[in-house]
């Protein structure tokens, strides 16, 4: 157990006196490097490693940034209302379109059409009326199956 806490502190205190120095020269050609070792007319330079998130975001610019994700989000939202209603008006239209076509099977299988008056009894379509109501439903096809 003692060994334990001896290698703990050891690693410890190896990771605060590790050291790394960086050096910075010109070349040249005008041409700055940097690196860990040093060259005839390099300089040391002292980097201070405690500051984190060195980036500043501007409170303008991460309003903009909040304004066009906003947006974004706006139009998928959009997008997906006018796919649905696409959708709807998509089956809506072959609903309608095999309803006609039904509709015409059995006017051109009966053989008489009729209507109930208001004693519901029976009256027989003329056949111009029945030749109209064939001609509208195959207009209703051409218009909802295409």
């Amino acid at each position: 157990m003692l060994q334990k806490i001896v290698i703990v502190c050891v690693l410890f205190l190896s990771a605060t006196c590790c050291y790394a120095e960086i050096y910075k020269w010109v070349d040249e050609q005008g041409v700055i490097h940097y690196g860990d070792k040093p060259v005839n007319n390099s300089k040391e330079m002292d980097v201070n490693i405690s500051k984190q998130g060195h980036i500043k975001i501007n409170n303008k610019r991460e309003q903009k940034r909040q304004k066009l994700l906003e947006s974004y989000a706006d139009d998928q939202q959009r997008e997906e209302k006018e796919k649905e209603k696409s959708k709807k008006k998509k089956k809506k239209l072959e609903r309608s379109c095999v309803q006609s076509k039904d509709m015409l099977k059995q006017y051109e299988r009966a053989r008489s059409l009729y209507n109930l008056n208001k004693e519901g009894e029976r009256v027989t379509i003329s056949s111009e009326e029945r030749l109209r109501k064939t001609n509208n439903l195959r207009n209703k096809i051409n218009k909802y199956c295409n």
